[in-house]
């Protein structure tokens, strides 16, 4: 496969500025990054960008034209990085206040609750509407599943699940039970 004749030359002009003016691209690289690792990154960059976009012909002052064109290629992976690190502490912000590390004994209390909650489900309730909601939480299942599990069509599950689920919150409600542990 034959490279583009067009990006060859452009190639060929970025490689002939790189040499011709390499020590001022990568002074004013130097003068403008704190970052010491990322300077090679500019640069590779850069040549990129002059490849991508030549130096226009008109342009008298190439130095000139070569230290503004490396400053703003510096400010725009700046201003990428920095909208790059705010978009990470925003989603950490959101996302690891929301994650509870729990202990094992939070885990083992949590588990506790979990199976009262079924007990009280199992005691509370009619067969089918006791076998509804714990096939739904319990094993995970969504309406269609537990239906075919159960073996009853799905609206008559869905009134079960339904109606068991009304009665354990009224339950709860009238029991103190902890609000985050209801269904």
């Amino acid at each position: 496969m034959e490279a583009n004749p067009q990006v060859t030359e452009n190639m060929k002009l970025a490689a002939k500025i790189f040499e011709e003016y390499g020590d001022v691209i990568r002074g004013t690289v130097c003068c403008n990054v704190s970052d010491r690792s990322m300077i090679d990154d500019i640069l590779q960059d850069f040549f990129l960008a002059l490849v991508r976009k030549p130096i226009p012909s008109d342009i008298q002052n190439v130095k000139s034209y070569l230290r503004r064109a490396v400053k703003n290629d510096i400010l725009e992976k700046a201003l990428q990085t920095k909208s790059y690190r705010a978009r990470n502490q925003k989603y950490a912000e959101l996302y690891t206040d929301r994650l509870k590390w729990d202990t094992p004994e939070d885990i083992v209390i949590q588990t506790e609750e979990i199976q009262r909650l079924f007990d009280i489900v199992e005691s509370r309730l009619m067969p089918h509407e006791a076998e509804a909601v714990i096939q739904h939480y319990r094993y995970d299942r969504d309406t269609g599943e537990a239906a075919k599990a159960t073996g009853i069509n799905k609206r008559s599950f869905s009134h079960y699940l339904c109606t068991g689920l009304k009665k354990i919150r009224k339950f709860a409600c009238e029991n103190e039970l902890e609000p985050n542990a209801c269904f």
